[in-house]
């Protein structure tokens, strides 16, 4: 068949394997009949998906800079992927010089993100993060366009004085705290063992400006009860983003054969809480997992808007790393290995480098009748070299997990559209303004045009974010 099923309440969902549309229909029409052969074949089986359309460079909107800032750490988690740490970090020439490099790359991009977290602390480098800040600013205002500082903590480091200092910069920042204090203190340790739950509760709560604060949630093993972990963030986090741990070895346990039917349940109840307060107007929970990076937030974006991906991620395509020995890598979490290093700081990127990563992503030789490839995109190269010490494989267990996330994501997408067009309609629009934040702002862009010079990027941003009815004074004066 070319097309999967699931049983949902009265009704069966078909899922194409040619493009990963999905329709629905009352479970007493038979197959043979001539309303299920139009809806399927027309809706479904005969629009396969262009590739022409989606396979360019040009189509990724926002690209990422990240830089390995440092290497130090002042904390010691189980479950880190820098066990091992050697002393280096990278100037602020190098910085802005692979800043430079990267934009000057992607003339067309819409926004650029700039993350120094790396691999370790970057609370341990305030004034680096400071001058960082500053870089970004100008380069804003050279190129008309965002260049937006942003990067993760682990929040120990979170005094009074840093948090005014990095706000003060512009940044937005996200913090690493998994989920209540049991489940966090498992694998978020000093370098006593100590667990950190309750001292980054403490900085957490002297943070005034929490708009876009975000909490990231690294889920370990199945212990974790995501409904818990997801209520309790939202007392502080307006963003809540979950995902699966890097297991490399058999240190923590990631999803494995033991516990995907544990981590599976956790999920399937995640969902019916979510479809419990969305339907009775209760937003909050949804609209955290939509906002920023969450694994399940993710499928739920795809599959409200029927969006297509050809890959799972941008690494080394819309990506870029910068380690301390001046290597350029495909992302944050390739450090260390040779097969995803695409250049370096003095000779460029290798763009033979990137074309075969660029294959390598879109190919997805394991992924070929996978209903849910162009939803989930395929494995992560890193989480396969570690697996499997090559770059292109897919996990059998991953893919399970995954398939369930899609499944979930498709049932809720009905269970809206059953429920009420406005809701529906409410939950879309979330999902779009998410993938908006990171498009171009044509009006600002053409009133920043229009000004010849009296505001820089960043003053009429300012102006446009806090206060838009000034905005509109301008707008109009000008246009």
């Amino acid at each position: 068949m070319d097309y999967i099923v699931y049983s949902h309440n009265d009704s069966f969902i078909y899922v194409s394997k040619i493009n990963g549309n999905q329709i629905i229909l009352k479970k007493d029409i038979p197959q043979d009949s001539k309303i299920f052969k139009t809806a399927s074949i027309e809706s479904m089986m005969n629009i396969p998906i262009n590739y022409n359309q989606v396979l360019n460079f040009d189509n990724f909107d926002t690209i990422y800079i990240s830089l390995h800032t440092s290497n130090f750490c002042n904390m010691k988690c189980r479950y880190c992927f820098m066990q091992k740490r050697t002393e280096c970090s990278i100037s602020i020439d190098d910085a802005t010089k692979f800043i430079d490099l990267i934009v000057n790359r992607f003339p067309n991009a819409h926004k650029f993100i700039v993350d120094p977290t790396g691999s370790g602390e970057p609370l341990l480098r305030l004034n680096f993060l400071i001058e960082l800040s500053d870089y970004c600013k100008t380069k804003s205002n050279e190129i008309s366009k965002e260049v937006l500082p942003m990067f993760v903590t682990n929040g120990t480091l979170l005094t009074s004085q840093n948090i005014k200092a990095i706000q003060d910069a512009g940044y937005i920042f996200g913090v690493s705290v998994d989920g209540y204090k049991k489940s966090h203190d498992q694998n978020r340790l000093d370098f006593t063992q100590k667990g950190t739950y309750k001292k980054i509760i403490k900085n957490i709560k002297k943070v005034k400006h929490r708009t876009f604060l975000g909490a990231a949630v690294t889920l370990s093993n199945e212990n974790m009860n995501l409904v818990k972990a997801v209520v309790n963030l939202k007392k502080w986090f307006t963003t809540i983003s979950i995902k699966p741990v890097r297991s490399f070895d058999d240190y923590i346990e990631g999803i494995n054969n033991s516990n995907i039917n544990l981590i599976k349940d956790n999920y399937t109840e995640l969902y019916k809480f979510i479809r419990k307060t969305t339907l009775s107007g209760q937003f909050q929970y949804l609209d955290a997992l939509l906002n920023g990076d969450d694994y399940f937030g993710k499928f739920i974006i795809r599959v409200i808007l029927n969006q297509k991906v050809v890959t799972r991620c941008d690494a080394g395509i819309g990506r870029f790393s910068l380690t301390p020995d001046k290597k350029i890598i495909s992302c944050p979490g390739a450090i260390g290995i040779d097969l995803l290093v695409i250049g370096d700081l003095e000779t460029g990127i290798d763009e033979s480098k990137v074309n075969s990563l660029w294959d390598v992503l879109i190919k997805r030789e394991d992924c070929k009748n996978c209903e849910i490839r162009f939803v989930c995109g395929g494995e992560c190269m890193v989480n396969s070299y570690y697996k499997n010490k090559v770059i292109n494989h897919a996990d059998d267990i991953m893919c399970e997990f995954k398939k369930h996330l899609f499944e979930l994501s498709v049932k809720f997408k009905y269970e809206l559209i059953n429920h009420s067009e406005e809701l529906f309609y409410r939950v879309q629009k979330a999902c779009f303004n998410k993938i908006k934040r990171f498009q171009k702002n044509e009006e600002l862009s053409l009133v920043l045009k229009q000004t010849n010079g009296r505001y820089d990027f960043i003053e009429l941003k300012k102006i446009y974010d806090e206060d838009y009815e000034k905005f509109k004074e301008i707008k109009d004066s000008v246009i």
